[in-house]
């Protein structure tokens, strides 16, 4: 049977890797992500580039959070990392819901379940 802290550990790190995946293609500029972005502006009061990189930036912030909690196991780390990662995925239900013509359900279903993830995590923290 595998140990809670293997369990806690892996689900740190596939927390960071969702989150990289989602901050590289920003960072970047890949097309998709740009386009994506563009539609944002009726929301979001900034220019779509701005808005795209700092979001990508934040994104990645969550990684290095994520990880170096993982294996320093500082629990302010822990939380600031997870209330980070919730109040993103709330942004980004958000955008999804209201600023895109269509939401992308693949997006909304991976916002809710690191949403769930990061109450779950930020409890745990609580208690310790």
């Amino acid at each position: 049977m595998i140990k809670t802290k293997t369990l806690h550990t892996i689900g740190n790190l596939v927390a960071a890797g969702l989150m990289l995946f989602f901050a590289i293609p920003k960072l970047l500029g890949a097309e998709k992500s740009v386009k994506g972005f563009e539609q944002f502006k009726s929301l979001v009061p900034l220019d779509p580039n701005v808005f795209r990189v700092f979001t990508g930036s934040v994104e990645l912030i969550i990684v290095i959070l994520l990880i170096v909690y993982t294996f320093k196991n500082k629990i302010s780390l822990g939380k600031l990392a997870y209330f980070l990662l919730l109040a993103t995925m709330i942004g980004g239900l958000i955008m999804e819901f209201f600023a895109r013509p269509k939401p992308v359900m693949m997006l909304v279903i991976i916002a809710i379940l690191l949403s769930i993830f990061s109450l779950y995590k930020l409890k745990i923290l609580q208690k310790e």
